[in-house]
C-alpha cells in the first residue's frame, strides 16, 4: 500500500550475524537479489572470513578526518577482500566498512566499476562527506540492459545505505543542478523552522537524514568562537562553493544542504557556536526543543 506521499512500503531484513547489534550485519529487502554486509573496524577479521567479501562487488569505508569531519572512500573489486585487505594495512581513516554485492555472486567487473563511479558521482553531489578517492571515475560503458539493471540495483542499494549509518548519497531534489546521473530524494517534510539572528537569515527543516537548510540562506562572513569540528564544515562549505560571498559581511547559501544537526546548522551560518534546538524556532516562535519536548509528551500513553 502507497502512503499519502505516493511513497510505496517496502520489507528491509538486517540478519545479526553474532547475535549483537555492534557485530556484523547482513541487510537485504524483499524482491532484490543484493545484499550489504556491515562490519566495524574492530571485526574486520570476522568480516573478510564472510562469503560477501570474496565475491566481485563495491564498497564505503566511512569515518571522520582529524578535523572530525566526515569521510569516506568508494571502491570495488573482483574479490573485495583483497582491496579491504589493502586498506586495512594502510587507511587509518575508516571506523566502519559497508560491502554490496549479491547474494548469487551475478555482478562482473564492469557491474561493480559502473556502480563505483555511480556513488562517486553522487556523492560529490551530496557533498556530506569529504571523498579520500583520489580521482572519480567516468561511467564506464554498460550494454541498455546491463544498465537498466545496475540502476535498479544502485536504487535499492540507496534504499539501505541511510538505515546503516550512511547518509552521504542522498540528493535533495530541491537543489537546481541536480545531474542526470545523480539520484534524488524528496525534500524533508514537517514544520518549518527559521534562524534569525547577527547577519543570519535562515529556513530549515528537522528530518531524520539531519536538519535541513533551505537554499538562500544567508550567514554572517565573520567568524567567532566556534569548536573545531563546525569551524571544518564551514571551511569546507565554502570551498566547495555552496557557501559563496554575499555583500562585505554576510554568506550565502548556494544549494539546499543537510547539516549532521541542528547545532551544525546554525553554529556554521552564524559563524560561532549556537546551541540549534534553542535557537531554531518555528512561525509561532517555539524553539525546535519546545516542539521535541511537546511531540513526545504527546506521544506517551
Amino acid at each position: 500500500m502507497s502512503n499519502a506521499s505516493g511513497a510505496r512500503g517496502v520489507t528491509v531484513r538486517i540478519f545479526l550475524i553474532d547475535g549483537t547489534p555492534q557485530g556484523l550485519r547482513t541487510v537485504d529487502r524483499t524482491g532484490w537479489t543484493g545484499t550489504c554486509l556491515t562490519f566495524a573496524r574492530p571485526g574486520y577479521a570476522e568480516a573478510r572470513q564472510r562469503p560477501e567479501v570474496k565475491r566481485t562487488g563495491v564498497y564505503v569505508l566511512v569515518g571522520r578526518d582529524e578535523n572530525d569531519t566526515p569521510r569516506l572512500y568508494v571502491g570495488e573489486g573482483d574479490e573485495v577482500r583483497v582491496r579491504l585487505d589493502s586498506h586495512h594495512r594502510e587507511k587509518d581513516f575508516w571506523t566502519h566498512g559497508y560491502v554490496l554485492t549479491t547474494k548469487d555472486d551475478s555482478l562482473n567487473k564492469a557491474h561493480v566499476r559502473w556502480l563505483e563511479a555511480r556513488l562517486l558521482q553522487i556523492a560529490t553531489e551530496a557533498s556530506t562527506a569529504t571523498l579520500d578517492n583520489g580521482t572519480a571515475p567516468q561511467l564506464p560503458y554498460l550494454s541498455e540492459p546491463d544498465q537498466a539493471d545496475m540502476e535498479w540495483y544502485l536504487e535499492n542499494a540507496l534504499t539501505l545505505l541511510p538505515m546503516v549509518g550512511i547518509p552521504h548519497f542522498e540528493i535533495l531534489e530541491s537543489n537546481s543542478a541536480i545531474p542526470e546521473t545523480a539520484v534524488a530524494v524528496a525534500a524533508p517534510e514537517g514544520p518549518t523552522y527559521f534562524l534569525k539572528t547577527v547577519l543570519t537569515e535562515a529556513t530549515g527543516r528537522d528530518d531524520p537524514r539531519g536538519f535541513t537548510v533551505l537554499e538562500g540562506a544567508y550567514g554572517r562572513k565573520e567568524k567567532k568562537a566556534m569548536s573545531r569540528g563546525y569551524e571544518a564544515q564551514r571551511d569546507k562549505l565554502i570551498a566547495d562553493g555552496i557557501l559563496v560571498e554575499h555583500g562585505t559581511e554576510q554568506l550565502r547559501l548556494t544549494r539546499t544542504h543537510i547539516f549532521d544537526s541542528p547545532s551544525s546548522a546554525a553554529s556554521v551560518l552564524s559563524g560561532g557556536s549556537k546551541n540549534g534546538r534553542d535557537n531554531w524556532k518555528d512561525a509561532y516562535g517555539r524553539t525546535l526543543k519546545q516542539n521535541q519536548e511537546r511531540a513526545t509528551e504527546g506521544a506517551a500513553p
